[in-house]
């Protein structure tokens, strides 16, 4: 009675793997005639469908899925720790690697917030690290030095004008992040409330400038427009004398030919010397005579 019931159970599954294979033989025929494009098209419908029909399904058998992949997870860890770890490793770098600016601002965020322990982390990583970050420092530097001039020269610079100006060096001021949503509570409540006319007018009254600081601000003002005219003025006296300085248009065109004379000259000479058969003799020096004495003169003079 069971090998009856085996055979049956046996068609039944060859006949599923049949029409699977009609199937899969029906849809290959089909997209031959449609055509690439649309045996594409209609590839990523059926991914598309089968992805739909996973989340549906994690999403009704969530603890069911959860629970077979921890137990993968324990069978893997198990038949081969060593492996696991690396593909855990390799996983974890994947992640990292994707969302590297989400961890960048996930720890700015927990540092700003928590300034004390980020003091007390850098501490001890320069305590156990010094050399390292002694020779990443010297690397940096060397590495673009122009830059690093520059950047020196922009703070003394800045530091020197705060300093002339009575101004205090420049400091951050590190706020958590309940001080900061505070912060902007007060500006918000600050800014947009709508303030009466009499409000405005004891701010305004209040505030009021000094006339020594506007007196002040009005005589650097003419000290500056007076100090641009005057380098104003300068320039255009140096540009009429150099106005004044340029050759003319007949003692440029004079200039033009001569060097084109000279231009030619010398190319003549190229071809003169490549084109000769025999050696180039130089011009004989006409000897120098001495000049004849005077003859006496049998004449009587003026002076006679």
């Amino acid at each position: 009675m069971d090998e009856p019931q085996s055979r049956g159970t046996q068609d039944d599954d060859s006949r599923r793997e049949s029409l699977r294979a009609a199937r899969k033989r029906e849809l290959r025929k089909r997209d031959a005639v449609l055509g690439d494009r649309r045996a594409e098209q209609l590839r990523e419908e059926r991914k598309e469908a089968k992805r739909q029909y996973a989340r549906a399904w994690y999403a009704a058998n969530k603890p069911l899925h959860q629970e077979i992949q921890r137990r993968y997870r324990e069978r893997q860890r198990a038949e081969n720790p060593e492996g696991f770890r690396a593909r855990l490793r390799a996983a974890n770098q994947r992640w990292r690697d994707s969302h590297r600016e989400q961890i960048r601002q996930h720890q700015r965020d927990k540092d700003r917030d928590a300034p004390a322990m980020k003091r007390e982390n850098a501490a001890r990583y320069y305590a156990a690290h010094a050399d390292e970050v002694k020779q990443r420092k010297r690397e940096n530097y060397w590495t673009d030095h122009e830059k690093s001039l520059a950047d020196q020269r922009q703070y003394r610079a800045r530091e020197k004008w705060r300093r002339a100006n009575g101004l205090p060096p420049q400091r951050l001021h590190r706020a958590t992040g309940t001080e900061r949503k505070s912060n902007l509570a007060a500006a918000e409540a600050f800014f947009t409330r709508a303030r009466t006319a009499e409000e405005i007018t004891r701010l305004r009254s209040e505030r009021g400038t000094p006339r020594y600081l506007i007196d002040r601000f009005e005589r650097a003002n003419a000290r500056d427009r007076a100090a641009a005219h005057y380098a104003e003025s300068l320039t255009r006296g140096e540009g009429r004398l150099e106005q004044q300085l340029r050759p003319t248009r007949a003692e440029r065109n004079a200039m033009a030919r001569a060097d084109d004379d000279a231009r030619m000259d010398a190319v003549a000479a190229a071809i003169n010397d490549r084109l000769r058969t025999q050696p180039k003799v130089a011009p004989r020096a006409t000897p120098v005579t001495e000049p004849a004495p005077p003859m006496p003169s049998t004449r009587p003079g003026l002076s006679r």
